[in-house]
């Protein structure tokens, strides 16, 4: 691999291991190849590389022991709030389940951020969602314009909420979109038929409606799920995982 320029180049090691981690091609409970071999292997010095290291570290993927070595730590200790984390799974071919436990989160946060967002948004905000909501319809079934518009749509709204620890969170519904965004470029409707939805959460937030904004971006979600189900097979381990709590549920 040929050398990368010094700009970009902390972050490209970081992908590049944290990458080979979340596949399992660096498996958990094993140490990670020397330094040296890891050095030739990305093209980067030591400095660089133990700088990456440090980052992983933090986001519990790695753990450095003496006499020992920087071992790969298991999926337990992972910061699955990490969006460099979430963005490294969905790459993978198993990444039905993460898929779902996005959209869980995602009605479990969103739906109230809308809700406070219609009590507590400042002026200020409801501009950054009307003209996040206009970039959008500008760019129609365009996979790579909507995008940024709509992150920030959603995002703004978590920001609008005034709840500091939904802010805090407001990356990761940032890669739980993301998902969205690789479902449009294959969706026959595309991005479009969402935009009547977001509507709705928009106009509720302006009208301070409460429990309307709470609806509507259940609904957004609702819809924007079926579809990304219907284009992702879910995976096997999910589907167990629900059978078990429809048979709790039973009994």
């Amino acid at each position: 691999m040929k050398k990368l320029k010094i700009r970009g180049l902390h972050g490209h090691v970081i992908d590049e291991i944290g990458k080979r981690i979340v596949s399992g091609e660096f498996a958990a409970g094993t140490a990670l190849p020397g330094e040296m071999q890891l050095c030739e292997l990305l093209g980067i010095s030591r400095t660089a590389l133990r700088e990456a290291l440090r980052v992983l570290s933090s986001k519990g993927l790695v753990k450095a022991k003496q006499k020992v070595g920087t071992r790969v730590c298991s999926a337990e200790r992972w910061n699955y709030l990490d969006a460099d984390i979430l963005s490294w799974q969905l790459a993978t071919d198993d990444s039905g389940q993460l898929i779902e436990e996005l959209y869980e989160l995602r009605h479990l946060i969103e739906p109230m951020a809308a809700s406070l967002a219609a009590c507590n948004a400042r002026a200020a905000d409801i501009k950054v969602l009307r003209e996040a909501y206009q970039q959008m319809l500008a760019a129609g079934d365009d996979g790579e314009k909507i995008a940024a518009p709509d992150v920030l749509f959603h995002q703004a709204i978590i920001a609008a909420s005034g709840n500091r620890l939904f802010s805090a969170l407001a990356r990761v519904v940032g890669a739980a979109l993301a998902v969205n965004f690789d479902f449009v470029r294959e969706a026959p409707r595309g991005h479009a038929f969402l935009m009547p939805a977001h509507k709705q959460v928009l106009d509720a937030i302006e009208n301070r409606d409460s429990s309307a904004a709470r609806l509507a971006m259940q609904k957004l979600i609702e819809v924007s799920q079926r579809e990304a189900q219907a284009l992702h097979r879910p995976a096997p381990q999910r589907i167990k995982v629900a059978s078990s709590r429809k048979s709790a549920r039973g009994r």
